[in-house]
């Protein structure tokens, strides 16, 4: 099937040489002219979806709506930018480097809005930019699209870190904390101005949404020391899942990062921390009234695995 078209950019000659490393991101559409998925698109939707939910969508022929094409090209408009970008980024993993090139691929079917599929891809839905976002020629989807791209490319990162500095998720808790790293981190960078702190004060939407997520942060993490898998499911299923301003993980979390005294120095100090580096933020960023429940969390979660170790 031939697709509709690649599109790489290269940096200008000279523009690394006084740079951090970057990355060269190639861009390829995940729909052909005649509206089948690409192969690349379909293999990335096997990873992600049932059989039976794949099969729903796989064989579609399902050209690309006028408005679909529109978000397609904002993603290629936006690619030249976004590598400025990359330096920056992934500053906050050195040593560990940048993947030397990067497919996005933009299809039309059967996923989320943006999502990273391997440690060197991202894709986009257009569909589902369209049915969630609307028209993207609104002003607000050009940064939109920008955050959507900081978030998935700082996970390729997380996805280089890791190897190199390994998190053992033998617990359903440390499973939570390892999310709540990636998608905290992640879930930064898609923060809209809204959520953003002015003058060292948490802005009022945030305020409120800690309010209610940090009592249930701390409640779900106690839960999940010493719980069976069984149970874990149920209780990590809107960690980063669902509705934006109910992510007990994921946005508390980004918010607390927001809101720490030295935000580039915080982002570095939790990277180099690892999942681990969740109680530590927590800690310095919970009402003191809920600390000791964490505190327990974590001494009941040590003593399981250990119990555990022992059998």
């Amino acid at each position: 099937m031939a697709v509709l078209g690649t599109l790489c950019l290269v940096p200008a000659l000279g523009a690394q040489s006084t740079q951090r490393p970057s990355s060269v991101l190639r861009v390829v559409w995940g729909v052909t002219e005649a509206g089948e998925a690409s192969e690349q698109w379909l293999a990335m939707l096997r990873k992600r979806l049932a059989r039976a939910a794949y099969d729903s969508v796989a064989s579609l022929r399902k050209p690309l709506t006028a408005s679909e094409r529109a978000w397609g090209e904002l993603i290629l408009s936006r690619t030249t930018a976004w590598e400025r970008e990359v330096p920056a980024l992934s500053e906050l993993f050195r040593p560990v480097g940048p993947p030397a090139e990067v497919l996005i691929v933009i299809g039309n079917r059967g996923a989320e809005d943006a999502f990273t599929h391997d440690p060197t891809t991202i894709g986009f839905d257009l569909a589902a930019l369209q049915a969630n976002y609307h028209d993207s020629r609104l002003p607000v989807n050009g940064d939109r699209i920008d955050r959507f791209f900081r978030h998935e490319f700082v996970h390729l990162l997380q996805k280089a870190w890791l190897p190199v500095h390994p998190w053992v998720t033998d617990t359903p808790l440390r499973g939570a904390l390892a999310e709540i790293w990636a998608e905290g981190l992640g879930n930064y960078y898609s923060l809209s101005a809204r959520w953003r702190s002015s003058n060292g004060e948490r802005s009022d939407v945030a305020a409120r949404a800690l309010a209610e997520l940090e009592p249930r942060f701390v409640a779900r993490l106690a839960a999940l020391a010493c719980a069976r898998p069984d149970a874990a499911a149920a209780l990590t299923r809107d960690l980063s899942w669902g509705q934006f301003e109910r992510k007990w993980g994921a946005l508390s979390a980004a918010l607390w990062l927001e809101g720490e005294p030295n935000t580039a120095a915080a982002l570095r100090r939790f990277v180099v921390a690892g999942p681990a580096g969740v109680w530590d933020l927590a800690d310095r960023q919970l009402a003191s009234a809920l600390r000791p429940v964490l505190i327990e969390a974590r001494m009941a979660d040590s003593l399981c695995a250990a119990a555990g170790s022992a059998k």
